[in-house]
């Protein structure tokens, strides 16, 4: 039959692109997933060190203040010093901050009372504070001390006389020590990295750490096609140090000429896919195989083409269902588990605010049931870890998330973790749904496709289970061998389709008058069938075997070809306490003597099997 051939050509071809389309699915959602986390990590790489940023000028500002103090000048040098100086707040990566009159010439030094002489005239932020009146605040390209030989980012602020004229200027330093410690701990992959610039393009600071290429200036970078005039974006491109291919995504640092780019290695991003590919190109090769093996062995019967059919379709169903969309939330919170940040992609999440969730315990949006989940991972110090818990959505419903926690090296803001959170609830549902599909699969092989009865295999395990059973609690077991009579007759008068009709009906009776859930009845083969009976004597086996023949009697099903013109059935039954040196075998060797017998005297009868006598029911 070659359109049963080319069919299975089209389905395999079909196949083949379903699992295709699903992996380029799976694939545009990691991409999204990365772009989603890497927008995150910027938003909030930015954010610390625009509130760093100012700090430092409020901390410059400050000296400013204590300048114009009138009473500064008649304190001795090192009580106006101290005062000049009280307000400075170094613990977020400030270094010594200097004040330079108009002349370039340091007169002031926070971390030297008895400074030595220093002239700053040929500074870059000198130069532009002095000759750009409208700047008030200059962040200078990154230099190395002299004195610690450590990279400082100058943060310098112009000092304004009384006449509005130019009065020199006070200068901080960021430590980039201090910003290379913030990039750590973060989540980048393998081979990410997270670059601070300026706006034209200065390196300020860079994760992994490159020492030698802080204050080199890029250019025609691909970033700059975008920023200032968008704050904030993506660009894919290979690193201009390294050469690895990444995604990137930039932030502006609020209004300041600072931009945080962060990049995720394509080979990071999609290294989960790629096993996820290899998985399902595997299970895909297996069921094209199957399939085409399939079509070949049973391309004669149309239902078993059928069965091949729906159980594709039921394969491309659950494919789909393994495709999911998520979309990472940063926290950081306490060792008491209360929120201190939160990136507003929780809003898509679980539909509450930033607001809603900050200054709360996050023990009060998960379920009760997972709660020690959470009580144990804050006691390990063993992080990072992956949780998994259902979380309460604004809404009131229960929304399965997947979080990456890791314990951070010290406090930050009060946090002790931080944690890449995700929605799952999409693979949930999947995991549920492929549970549902195996085991409706796992039914279909033990299953006689025509009667709906258990097949022959399910019968032989079926069998060899209870033999053992009923050896180990010395109970009975019970069989019954049944044959249609005059099956090949009927077969020759009424066609194979008319005979497959009546097998479905005495399936259908016999499946009737079994009432107790452990026994089991069988398509045995043809036109047999078995009832295995645990825990039940010859007698009670007679007494079910009789029942079952005396109802395919009366059902009266039309049989010319049969000895009384209805369909009937010949049944053999034998019962026996499993012994040692017996087999499951002879359970059915003389069930099978027993319905020979029955056939041999003249069918319609249940005969039961007692060594060389064999006692028989009457006919009605």
């Amino acid at each position: 039959m070659r359109w049963l051939a080319l069919w299975g050509t089209l389905l395999a071809v079909c196949f083949a692109a379903i699992s295709a389309s699903t992996l380029y699915g799976t694939r545009q959602d990691a991409g999204q997933a990365a772009r989603a986390a890497s927008a995150n990590l910027s938003l909030m790489v930015a954010t610390n060190i625009e509130r760093d940023v100012e700090r430092i000028d409020i901390s410059l500002q400050a000296v400013i203040d204590n300048l114009r103090r009138p009473d500064i000048q008649g304190l001795s040098e090192e009580l106006r010093h101290l005062v000049l100086f009280d307000r400075i707040d170094h613990t977020r990566g400030l270094g010594a901050v200097l004040v330079v009159d108009a002349k370039g010439d340091v007169i002031h030094n926070s971390s030297m009372p008895r400074r030595p002489a220093m002239n700053l005239a040929q500074r870059d932020y000198f130069q532009a504070l002095r000759n750009a009146p409208s700047q008030s605040l200059y962040i200078a390209p990154p230099v190395k001390t002299e004195l610690t030989g450590l990279w400082v980012i100058p943060v310098a602020r112009r000092i304004i006389l009384a006449d509005g004229s130019f009065g020199g200027m006070v200068v901080g330093s960021m430590r980039v020590a201090h910003l290379e410690r913030l990039f750590e701990q973060l989540e980048l992959g393998n081979a990410g990295s997270l670059k601070l610039l300026r706006a034209d393009g200065t390196i300020m600071a860079r994760f992994p750490e490159a020492g030698s290429a802080l204050g080199q200036r890029l250019q025609n970078v691909s970033l700059f096609e975008q920023f200032p005039g968008k704050p904030t974006g993506h660009f894919d491109g290979p690193g201009r140090l390294t050469g690895v291919s990444r995604l990137y995504a930039y932030h502006a640092v609020g209004a300041l000429p600072l931009v945080v780019v962060v990049g995720l290695a394509h080979a990071d991003i999609y290294a989960a896919w790629y096993v996820k590919a290899l998985i399902i190109g595997l299970i895909m090769a297996a069921s094209l195989i199957a399939t085409v093996v399939l079509v070949w062995l049973l391309r004669s019967e149309l239902q078993r083409r059928v069965a091949a059919e729906r159980a594709a379709s039921r394969n491309e169903r659950r494919y789909r269902l393994l495709a999911e969309n998520s979309v990472d939330t940063i926290v950081m919170s306490g060792a008491d588990g209360r929120v201190s940040y939160i990136s507003p992609a929780i809003v898509d999440v679980l539909g509450w605010t930033p607001a809603d969730i900050e200054g709360k315990r996050i023990s009060d949006f998960v379920h009760k049931d997972h709660l020690m989940v959470l009580d144990d991972q804050r006691t390990d110090a063993s992080a990072p870890a992956t949780l998994t818990f259902p979380a309460r959505h604004r809404d009131g419903q229960w929304i399965w998330l997947e979080a990456r926690v890791r314990r951070l090296s010290g406090d930050i803001d009060g946090a002790s973790y931080i944690s890449n959170v995700r929605d799952v609830s999409g693979r949930k549902k999947a995991e549920q749904a492929l549970e549902a599909a195996n085991a409706q699969l796992q039914a279909m092989a033990a299953t006689d496709a025509l009667t709906n009865l258990a097949n022959r295999r399910r019968f032989d395990e079926t069998l060899d289970r209870e033999w053992r059973r009923s050896i180990r609690d010395g109970t009975e077991l019970a069989l019954l061998l049944i044959d249609a009579d005059h099956f090949k007759a009927l077969n020759d008068y009424y066609g194979h389709q008319q005979g497959d009709i009546y097998l479905k009906a005495i399936a259908g009776i016999i499946q009737d008058c079994i009432r107790r859930p452990g026994d089991m009845a069988a398509r045995y083969g043809g036109e047999e069938f078995a009832v295995l009976l645990p825990r039940t004597s010859a007698d009670g086996a007679l007494i079910l075997a009789e029942k079952i023949r005396c109802a395919v009697h009366d059902a009266q099903i039309p049989h010319v070809k049969g000895t009384r013109g209805v369909m009937t059935v010949s049944i053999g039954v034998y019962s026996l306490a499993p012994a040692d040196g017996q087999s499951a075998a002879d359970l059915v060797k003389r069930a099978d003597a027993a319905l020979y017998s029955a056939k041999h005297a003249g069918r319609n009868r249940s005969c039961q099997f007692q060594g060389q006598a064999l006692p028989e029911t009457a006919a009605p």
